[in-house]
């Protein structure tokens, strides 16, 4: 009786060492951040891959990527100059080189980095193409029309 006790309590002490030791390691991959927050707070940004320690129940690990990205703007209506109306389609690649910045102003949340620059972009097409007019928006493709 005793044997099975001792056997248990083994198990038991090995799952508890386990579990802490599963919420002390943070795995930072090649392709990204790694964000150490400490109740709230930035406390470390981990940018080499690999493997590394935080203190568990204290500290929380958010990845964030590390390369470039890709957003698809939705197709917009626009007006040139001669109040024509022309259908753009564009996209932006972009990336994040500073995490520290991006974590405290956007929350490290993809999609509100993607409605900023939705804004931008837009207002900014928007502003290009109405300054134009038809036939020079046309002639700045290098005369191809597809």
């Amino acid at each position: 009786m005793k044997k099975k006790f001792g056997a248990a309590i083994s198990v038991f002490i090995i799952l508890a060492v386990l579990i802490l030791a599963q919420g002390c390691m943070v795995v930072t991959y090649p392709d990204e951040y790694t964000i150490i927050k400490q109740f709230g707070r930035i406390e470390s940004i981990r940018e080499t891959p690999g493997l590394s320690l935080k203190l568990p129940f204290i500290q929380t690990a958010e990845s964030i990527q590390n390369e470039v990205l890709l957003y698809d703007l939705a197709v917009s209506d626009v007006m040139t100059k001669d109040k024509k109306s022309m259908i753009a389609d564009c996209f932006v690649l972009w990336e994040i080189e500073d995490p520290y910045k991006y974590t405290q102003t956007l929350s490290a949340q993809k999609s509100n980095a993607e409605f900023r620059i939705d804004t931008i972009v837009y207002n900014s097409l928007k502003n290009v193409i109405s300054s134009l007019s038809q036939e020079e928006v046309i002639s700045g493709r290098d005369g191809e029309l597809t």
